[in-house]
């Protein structure tokens, strides 16, 4: 009576060059240890079956998380299949979404707010910069004034007179500068994290709709399939209800962090423009006092958080 066959492993070669090993029966045998294999070599463990039969595989540990990445891969694929089956079959009409007016409406006018301060961010930019080369060109020119005074005496008193102005309204300008920054700086704030921080909460919405609505139709599906057995109604149900209440609690973030936007931009703006403009008017009137405070209070304030829930 034949016995059993101790353990047997098979090395398989993760492309390597060249055949199997086998031995004097014409079986496979490893061409080296398991503990030897790496790279993208697999090492199977097995029984071979009493008579030689086929031997019994047992699973490894990295055989099973391969299965389970595996299995997150396809569930991800099949619900991004659906949720874009969705938005698709919404856009050409063939298919009802969940609407909620007054909710799409505000988001709508975030967005286009958002756009807006995207512009004055660039504005502001582009005037900072253009601001900097004219302080750097009064430089420039005050001193090339005085160069030429060294050697044209006729003129010498007006070369300085010019130059001395000059100079004064760059070191102005010098001042105006910072404040520019710091306005600056705090729209890029509002502009690239505050109202961003709410949008996002909003996409987040949005995408939860569509689940919801994915959800939604495939339990009337069943609803109205005679074949759909009652088990499987109820746990579309209850899927159906976990969206739904994602749903509305991502709508409830969202109205919250647009009434509380809505304070803290206006307060934030507020705050910068009255600082800015008495900085421009100090400025243009030469006030070299009221323009250093100016510029400590603008650096004082500080700037928005990114979000107003946190």
């Amino acid at each position: 009576m034949l016995g059993e066959v101790p353990a047997a492993s098979i090395f398989v070669p993760g492309g390597g060059a060249g055949g199997e090993n086998v031995n004097a029966d014409g079986r496979p045998v490893p061409s080296a240890p398991p503990a030897a294999a790496a790279g993208n070599d697999v090492v199977v463990t097995g029984r071979m079956a009493a008579g030689g039969g086929l031997p019994t595989f047992t699973q490894t540990p990295e055989l099973a998380q391969v299965g389970e990445k595996l299995d997150k891969i396809k569930k991800w694929t099949v619900n991004t299949f659906k949720n874009t089956k969705q938005q698709v079959f919404e856009q050409w009409g063939k298919i009802d979404r969940t609407v909620d007016t007054e909710f799409e409406a505000e988001c709508e006018t975030l967005r286009e707010l958002h756009r807006r301060y995207g512009v004055v961010v660039a504005s502001s930019a582009t005037f900072l910069s253009v601001f900097e080369q004219l302080s750097a060109a009064e430089k420039t020119l005050a001193e090339s004034l005085y160069q030429l005074s060294l050697k044209e005496q006729a003129v010498k008193s007006q070369c300085g007179t010019v130059g001395e102005s000059l100079r004064k309204l760059s070191e102005h300008a010098s001042g105006l500068e910072k404040c520019l920054k710091y306005f600056l700086s705090t729209m890029t704030t509002v502009y690239e994290k505050t109202i961003a921080d709410t949008l996002d909460t909003i996409s987040a919405a949005d995408q939860a709709r569509i689940e919801f609505d994915v959800s939604r139709h495939e339990l009337a599906s069943l609803q109205s399939s005679p074949t759909a057995s009652p088990s499987a109604i109820m746990q579309a149900k209850e899927k159906t209800d976990a969206f739904r209440e994602r749903y509305d609690n991502l709508k409830r973030d969202v109205r919250t962090k647009f009434r509380l936007l809505e304070e803290n931009r206006v307060k934030v703006l507020t705050q910068q423009l009255d600082k800015l403009q008495t900085a421009l008017a100090a400025y243009f009137s030469g006030n070299a006092q009221a323009l250093a405070l100016s510029v400590e209070e603008l650096k004082a304030m500080a700037a928005p958080n990114n979000s107003f829930l946190q």
